[in-house]
Parts: C-alpha cells; sequence; structure tokens
C-alpha cells in the first residue's frame, strides 16, 4: 500500500533504477520532486511516523540542473501549528562509489561503521518532535561526480532537501535548521550561509557545525610536500577529483604524476572510511609521492579559498562543536575557523568535547545539539562563545 503522503508526487521505481532520473528532469525548479517511495533498510529511523526516500531536482554551481537522492523521516503525531520543524542532516565524508551512499547503507556495507552510529542521534532527533531530512549529496549513489567540499554544491542539496521534503509532506514547517558533521559539518555552514539568498521561502534558523571541515588551502599546500602517509590525503584527492569535474582549469594531470593519475579511479570505486583512508590507497601513501614535482595548485587553490566557511556572512546563529582527540580534523583548525567565524560578525557557540575522536564527537554532543536547536525553534536568544575561550566538555 502506497502511504498516502505519495499519493501527490510520482512513485519511484524499486531497486537502483530510483536512483537513475529520467531525461529531462520533471519539474522546473530546484527543489522539485521528481520521484519518491517508501524507505526501507538500515536507514529507517524506527521513532519516525515514516520514512521516504526521494529524488530531487538541485543545481551545480556552474547553474547545471541534477538529480540528488535523500531521505525524509517524519515524526509520530499531530504536527505543531506552523508543521513540523526540521532538521537538514548532511552526513560526514563516505566517497563516492554507489555502496558509499548513505540512503543503501546497511549492515556489512563499507561506510556502515560511520553510518550505523549516527542513526540513533537522527532517530532522537524525530523522537523530539523534529522531522529530519538527509541528502546524498550530488553524485553519491546518482549520475556524475560528487562535487566534495564545494561549498555551494553542497549547501543546494541540503536546502533543496528541505523544499523538496515538503512537497512529500505538505505537514512540514518552513522553519528549519542545518546541522552535519566533517563534510557535514562543512555542508551545514554553507548552507546556513547561503539559504536567505537560495531560497527565501524558507526560514533557517541558524546552523550546528560538528568537526567541519576547514582550511583546504592549507591542507592542500601542506598535503603536497608531505613525505609521509595521512588519512587526510584521501581528502585531498576528493577534492581534486570534484574541482576537476567542475572546474576545466583543475587539471589532476598537472597536479599528479603517474602513480597519481593511477590511482585517481579508486575515487569512484572506494568508500572513505573502509578503503581511502587505508594503507592501501590514498591514506597508505606519502602524498610526496605522487603529486608532480612541478605541479600546478593555483587553480585548485583557487577552488579551495572560495570554498572557506570562514569567510562566509551568516545572518543566522551558529554551534560549533569539536572534539579534542580528532585526528582528522585537528582542533586547531576549528579554533582558527571560530575565530574567523567571529571576526566576520557571526553569533557562535564554541563547545570542545575532551577526549573525543572525529566520529565519537556525533554521539558525544548530541544532547547539546538538540539542546541548541529546539532553542532556535523556541524563539531563545542565541549564546555566543566569541570572545571567550571555548567551554570544554567532559563526556
Amino acid at each position: 500500500m502506497i502511504p498516502a503522503v505519495l499519493l501527490a508526487v510520482a512513485v519511484g521505481p524499486a531497486g537502483s533504477a530510483f536512483y537513475q532520473p529520467p531525461l529531462p528532469l520533471p519539474g522546473t525548479q530546484h527543489g522539485d520532486v521528481i520521484w519518491a517511495r517508501p524507505l526501507t533498510g538500515s536507514p529507517v529511523l524506527p521513532s519516525a511516523a515514516s520514512n521516504e526516500l526521494i529524488l530531487y531536482r538541485t543545481r551545480t554551481p556552474d547553474g547545471r540542473d541534477v538529480a540528488v537522492s535523500g531521505m525524509l523521516a517524519v515524526p509520530k503525531g499531530t504536527p505543531p501549528a506552523g508543521g513540523w520543524p526540521v532538521i537538514s542532516w548532511a552526513h560526514g565524508t563516505t566517497g563516492d562509489g554507489v555502496l558509499c551512499t548513505p540512503s543503501l547503507d546497511a549492515p556489512g556495507e563499507p561506510e556502515h561503521s560511520y553510518l550505523g552510529p549516527i542513526d540513533p542521534v537522527l532517530d532522537s532527533f524525530v523522537k523530539h518532535g523534529f522531522a529530519v531530512v538527509q541528502t546524498d549529496y550530488t553524485g553519491e549513489g546518482t549520475p556524475g561526480v560528487q562535487p566534495y567540499l564545494d561549498g555551494a554544491s553542497e549547501a543546494r542539496d541540503v536546502i533543496d532537501i528541505v523544499r523538496a521534503a515538503r512537497q512529500v509532506e505538505p505537514s512540514l514547517s518552513t522553519r528549519w535548521v542545518a546541522a552535519g558533521h566533517s563534510q557535514g559539518g562543512h555542508s551545514a555552514l554553507f548552507a546556513t550561509s547561503l539559504s536567505q539568498s537560495y531560497a527565501p521561502d524558507l526560514q533557517n534558523l541558524g546552523g550546528v557545525a560538528m568537526a567541519p571541515v576547514s582550511d583546504l588551502p592549507e591542507l592542500i599546500t601542506y598535503a603536497s610536500t608531505l613525505a609521509t602517509p595521512t588519512p587526510a590525503f584521501a581528502v585531498v584527492a576528493l577534492f581534486i577529483a570534484g574541482e576537476a569535474d567542475l572546474d576545466p582549469a583543475v587539471r589532476p594531470d598537472a597536479i599528479f604524476n603517474l602513480t597519481g593519475l593511477a590511482m585517481l579511479p579508486q575515487i569512484r570505486q572506494l568508500c572513505f572510511d573502509s578503503d581511502l583512508v587505508g594503507p592501501r590507497s590514498f591514506g597508505g601513501i606519502a602524498p610526496a609521492r605522487v603529486f608532480r614535482s612541478d605541479a600546478d595548485l593555483a587553480a585548485l587553490l583557487r577552488d579551495a579559498a572560495n570554498d572557506e566557511p570562514g569567510s562566509l556572512a551568516y545572518a543566522a546563529p551558529l554551534l560549533l562543536l569539536q572534539g579534542t582527540a580528532d585526528m582528522l580534523v585537528r582542533p586547531a583548525l576549528t579554533d582558527r575557523l571560530f575565530a574567523q567565524l567571529c571576526d566576520g560578525g557571526a553569533t557562535v557557540r564554541y563547545v570542545k568535547y575532551a577526549g573525543q575522536t572525529h566520529d565519537s564527537l556525533v554521539p558525544a554532543s548530541a544532547a547539546a545539539a538538540l539542546s541548541w536547536i529546539t532553542s532556535r525553534f523556541a524563539g531563545a536568544a542565541a549564546p555566543t562563545t566569541c570572545g571567550a575561550a571555548a567551554p570544554v566538555m567532559q563526556h
């Protein structure tokens, strides 16, 4: 039986055909639903009244219309006045391979060790009366290359799934908060900054960024000469592949030597935590061994500078969360981002979690994130730690 919420939109096909959009794309506007169907399997949030899989329209930074997949979980009960408040969750780096797609996750899949522990966090949001939407990101599951850490692309994915979800489930509010981890923290910051201009029909109340990626130019420059392996090289390689697809001036053959070019196909085949950061991929080779000695990084560094969340303007408040034992997004980078955000006039609360690693930060800080988000929807004044040392929480 087809749930009533799906009767107003086309029902998507079963299996992997769901992720192959019809051409031309149905709809006319970014955020229009292409089709939807009930979500099944591991990504289902058990506290929800309904879980849906959605294929929707968005736009690339260069103006192309593309399809992207994502998920919607609607709370049980009667929606409050104005509709269910919405949290748009942006996931951390999983990779570009089909099996890395969050909506296709299942026990035993390559990224389940990362995605699985986050599902209870998202379920707790639903249990507390928030509709949760999750983009898979452009190019994950659907055709094309993911524009990895391209801030404008991420923002559109995160924002447009809110618009699409409201077509599938009209009981959703126009008020929403962006939240995410790692790559998703970067995404949430860009979505919060760009929401007002990109989707004035929605009301963004703030953004939560857990260990967000930042300072890409420094990471790229540092990695290009590093003589020892580092998991962060997988981040750089994903960014190079994504920007090469967007910007013709970014040429992998002008950046990598033959060894590096031979490794690039792994970006479309392997997942992040399970392979790309490991000893047999980018995480296991010294970056200096695969960068050309005369590598042309100019266009890449220019694009990376444009994808810095610390350089943006924010009309809505932010919550910045960081683990002190994070070896992938180092605390010093988030400290610097916090200073940049404050210097730019943003309202930011920054909290550190003692001993928490990159991945353990999400469940450790979930209650604080939920409390902060609830206060934004309640209309409370947003707190700030700008001008003060970030509090360190013992979890």
